[in-house]
């Protein structure tokens, strides 16, 4: 028996990743007519170089330098653009800037002749879930590129844009002056927005294209072997081959029956072919230069009744973790509380009256929890632990808690107050049978967060801050700190939520 560990060549992955950020980064600003023309070569130098040791920054950086083109021809559709971006970074970020490799691949290929390799070679290398998201994503934002430049199709693929928002025709010489922007507010017509929008034909096409990307990129991932399977690299093929023909003939399908714009037949064999070759090639090397890499089992030959009965366990821990990490393990946001002074609590009270305290505390904050999508479970004492799927929700959680406790302080002045800290931060976490979380990289950083906070306090990381509900009212970072058994530093930022408060340095309680 084998078990996957990891991809061969990590090393050679990461700086193929690296050039692919600064590759299309210089193809997206060259389309895009940005000037000076020198500073394209810089800028994608500069973000595949951050791609090797922060590919989150260099999404960042590429997007600002995206919509700087785009903001000096019409500043309303960059800054909706901008703000897009920023939303979405965090997403795109994941794995290593995996779903943004894919995104821009789509758009490379719509505009270079293979439209549809993207979508199912991200469902074969994703996973089938999580590669339909991205083809899905992929396909709304060529549809809305189409849309916002008055594109009818970009390639085979029907956008339905008739009113042009944005021209790059008489782009500045300079965009790094910023001279344009006094012009660019002249541009500011929401109505133009409105009726680009209201007038793009085929409104129907671009509704169900986007659900033909998102099922290529299924059969994509369904397809794919498990790393033991033996015809693993044959299916290498047969899954991009099949994906790929199924979404050209979709495709074809929808926009002849849906009335969307055109096709010739050379329009469509070259995008079907151009399509195929590129998806074999790339699934191809995927599987042969990155590899699954194994460590063998030990071997039966030789061995005693005794020594068979634990490879036979051993066998059983081995499909245990695979069964672990396919089934429960994902990413999510992960929040931990405890009470103020609980130690106190029991000496001065006593352990009856701390006990229905603590009950009364669950009581009080677990329909919160789940009002705000998460699931959550006592800790065994005196706190909680909850998993989220977003950070707005955990976050939005957290302030209600806070809320609930206070509004519940205030309602019975004679009783001891229950008063929380909370912490929140987001990564890989394994979820129990209900969803709530077990162990994990995001359980153990929330903890350290919550020990620095002082009660009546949300602390949490900088990327859930960021992601967080406007529910709050204000954030405050503390800087960065070396938390125990956490590898790298971590920003930690408090998260404001009533009128007035003012934020506390971590560390400085006041039990």
């Amino acid at each position: 028996m084998t078990r996957l560990n990891r991809r061969a060549n990590a090393e050679l992955m990461r700086w193929v990743r690296a050039a692919a950020f600064g590759g299309m980064t210089a193809w997206a600003l060259s389309a895009l007519a940005f000037k000076p023309e020198s500073m394209v070569y810089v800028i994608a130098f500069l973000t595949g170089a951050l791609a090797l040791f922060a590919p989150g920054v260099s999404i960042l950086a590429t997007i600002i330098a995206v919509a700087i083109p785009i903001m000096a021809s019409n500043l309303l559709v960059g800054a909706v653009f901008l703000i897009a971006g920023f939303a979405s970074v965090q997403f795109l970020a994941e794995g290593r800037g995996r779903a943004y490799l894919f995104l821009m691949t789509a758009f490379i290929g719509a505009a270079l002749g293979p439209a549809w390799a993207a979508a199912v070679v991200a469902g074969y290398v994703l996973g089938a879930s999580e590669g339909a998201v991205v083809a899905v994503l992929a396909c709304l934002a060529l549809e809305a590129v189409g849309i916002a430049g008055g594109l009818p199709g970009i390639g085979v693929i029907a956008t339905g844009g008739s009113a042009p928002l944005v021209s790059l025709a008489k782009a500045p010489d300079n965009l790094l002056t910023f001279s344009w922007f006094g012009a660019a507010l002249d541009t500011i017509r929401p109505g133009d927005v409105v009726t680009a929008l209201t007038s793009a034909e085929h409104k129907l096409l671009l509704a169900v294209q986007p659900v033909i990307w998102g099922i290529a990129a299924v059969i994509g991932g369904t397809l794919r072997r498990p790393a033991e399977d033996q015809h693993r690299q044959l299916f290498a093929f047969v899954a991009p081959a099949v994906g790929v023909v199924s979404l050209s003939l979709g495709s074809v399908i929808a926009i002849k029956a849906l009335g969307g714009p055109a096709l010739s037949a050379s329009a469509i064999a070259v995008a079907t072919t151009t399509s195929l070759a590129a998806a074999l090639i790339a699934t191809g090397l995927w599987e042969l230069v990155f590899p699954p890499v194994h460590a063998p089992a030990p071997a039966l030959a030789g061995m005693s009744a005794e020594e068979a009965d634990v490879d036979e366990l051993l066998r059983m821990i081995a499909s245990a973790e695979d069964q672990l990490a396919s089934r429960h393990m994902s990413r999510g946001v992960v929040m931990i509380t405890d009470m103020k002074s609980f130690s106190r609590m029991t000496e001065e009270d006593g352990s009856i009256l701390s006990a229905k305290a603590i009950q009364r505390h669950r009581d009080l904050l677990l329909p919160v929890v789940s009002a705000s999508g998460g699931q959550g479970k006592s800790t065994g004492g005196d706190g909680l632990v909850a998993a989220f799927p977003t950070a707005d929700k955990a976050v939005s959680a957290a302030v209600s808690m806070q809320k609930t406790l206070r509004a519940n302080n205030d309602q019975h002045p004679v009783e001891r107050e229950i008063i929380i800290r909370i912490g929140i931060a987001a990564g890989e976490v394994v979820l129990d049978k209900g969803g709530r979380p077990f162990i994990g990289t995001a359980l153990n950083l929330a903890a350290r967060i919550m020990n620095l906070a002082d009660g009546g306090q949300i602390y949490a990381t900088r990327d859930v801050a960021d992601g967080g509900s406007p529910r709050t009212t204000g954030t405050v970072s503390h800087g960065e700190f070396e938390l125990k058994n956490i590898a790298d530093r971590t920003e930690v930022v408090e998260l404001l939520w009533f009128s007035g408060q003012r934020p506390a340095a971590p560390g400085s309680r006041s039990d």
